[in-house]
């Protein structure tokens, strides 16, 4: 099961961030990517994903961060991964995402960077 919480930062509150908890599966990974693409559509294209809570993460998940990177990148925005850790941050650098995303040990760091 994957949950997520919401809130606005960052100047203008102009970025979503979204605080995932649980697992990113085969069982989530559409759901999460229904969710996110969501806000995309009602124009919120700077986003940050508090991962500091995401427990587990298999290949559907990955390939669901891929999809929202590039759905963002075409509505010209970006997003931010934050408080990776655990087995989850050894899973990303094993398939190198640090290349294609950025990624902060805060949200205050990441808002930073986006501002």
């Amino acid at each position: 099961m994957i949950d997520y919480t919401t809130y606005n930062t960052g100047e203008n509150d102009e970025i979503l961030v979204l605080e995932l908890t649980g697992r990113l599966d085969e069982k989530t990974a559409t759901f999460l990517f229904d969710c996110v693409d969501g806000h995309i559509k009602h124009g919120r294209t700077k986003l940050i994903l508090d991962c500091s809570d995401l427990e587990h993460i298999v290949s559907a998940g990955l390939g669901t961060l891929v999809r929202i990177h590039f759905r963002l990148k075409e509505q010209g925005g970006q997003v931010h991964l934050v408080g990776v850790q655990g087995v989850v941050a050894d899973i990303l650098r094993l398939v190198h995402f640090e290349k294609l995303f950025h990624m902060h040990d805060s949200v205050d760091e990441a808002v930073e960077s986006i501002s």
